[in-house]
């Protein structure tokens, strides 16, 4: 039996790549999971425009006799948002040794068809994702990319200091707050995103730290935890996201814990995909090491409406 020992990557090999690539896991596409995407952007576009807006105006009750000047007339404050394409990337190499192992083992009925290791393409997957979902919450500061964590317009401010503790700080932290006062938290989110009765808090963010607190009872005289008050009795959040995003290490915020409500429709927010993930063709150096670029194009999100979005710090 013959072993070629070019051992480019055949076509099996590509497929497997590919497979891997293109399956990510639920857990990585955490931003895709309340954000519609918007792909209806040119592939080659090196940047976006979106309107956003907050409505102003009222409605009046005219007597008889009215005139022109007496109707109020509807309007929006707002502006246009002009926001740049960038690339993520990452890349996948191959050896020459690895495979012409791979494809040896293959040939001598001693392996699979496909014994490359598609970890590093899991991998390379996993760190695109990643970078997707941080552009999404808290954009990039190095690109003057903004999230929806740090967005101008959206209401971000501290939570009560209603607990138990020596400062404000401490008093703000829900491990020194009762069940009653964390609700009492995610209501004044709640309120403030449908203040006015135009948006609607649909989605609650939050990290799985303080998620856990809603699992327990609401009091001593009551089995119901905070988490079945929420969904049976109170906020009705149509989805409860958990996700690290919004603890200290990655919100943003340097030492604080956050969670945010928001109202999700695509009217509201979308994730600017350009181009979505995509493998370049295989580029073999000298050596015979084989190199792949994973890629994707993106905006990070268009954010219309940022009174929609409510943050609570501090928790």
């Amino acid at each position: 039996m013959t072993v070629k020992h070019d051992a480019i990557l055949r076509k099996e090999d590509l497929l497997a790549i590919e497979n891997t690539l293109y399956e990510p896991k639920k857990e990585e596409l955490v931003a895709r999971g309340f954000i519609k995407l918007n792909t209806n952007f040119a592939p080659f576009a090196q940047e976006i425009g979106y309107d956003w807006f907050d409505r102003t105006g009222s409605a009046k009750i005219l007597a008889a006799g009215g005139s022109a000047k007496d109707v109020p007339f509807v309007g929006e404050n707002g502006g246009r948002e002009t926001m740049k394409v960038y690339d993520i990337v990452t890349g996948i190499r191959y050896t020459k040794a690895e495979r012409m192992a791979a494809q040896a083992k293959s040939a001598l009925g001693k392996g699979p068809v496909v014994n490359l290791d598609t970890s590093r393409v899991a991998t390379a997957r996993r760190f695109v994702a990643e970078t997707e979902n941080r552009l999404a919450f808290v954009g990039d500061a190095k690109h003057k990319i903004k999230g929806l964590l740090n967005m101008l317009g959206i209401t971000s401010e501290s939570v009560a200091a209603s607990g138990t503790g020596a400062g404000d700080s401490a008093k703000r932290l829900w491990t020194n707050k009762t069940p009653k006062l964390k609700l009492a938290d995610l209501l004044t989110g709640k309120k403030k995103v449908e203040a006015g009765n135009i948006f609607k808090a649909r989605v609650l963010l939050i990290d799985s730290d303080h998620f856990n607190q809603l699992l327990e009872p609401f009091s001593d005289s009551s089995p119901m935890t905070v988490l079945k008050w929420l969904q049976t009795e109170g906020a009705f959040f149509e989805k409860i996201i958990v996700t690290s995003a919004l603890n200290h290490a990655h919100n943003g915020f340097s030492t604080v814990d956050a969670f945010a409500i928001l109202d999700n429709d695509p009217e509201i927010i979308e994730l600017a995909v350009v181009e979505d993930l995509a493998l370049g063709d295989p580029v073999y150096d000298i050596l015979g090491t084989s190199e792949q670029v994973a890629s994707e194009r993106t905006a990070g999100c268009i954010i219309r409406h940022p009174s929609a979005i409510y943050v609570g710090k501090g928790i």
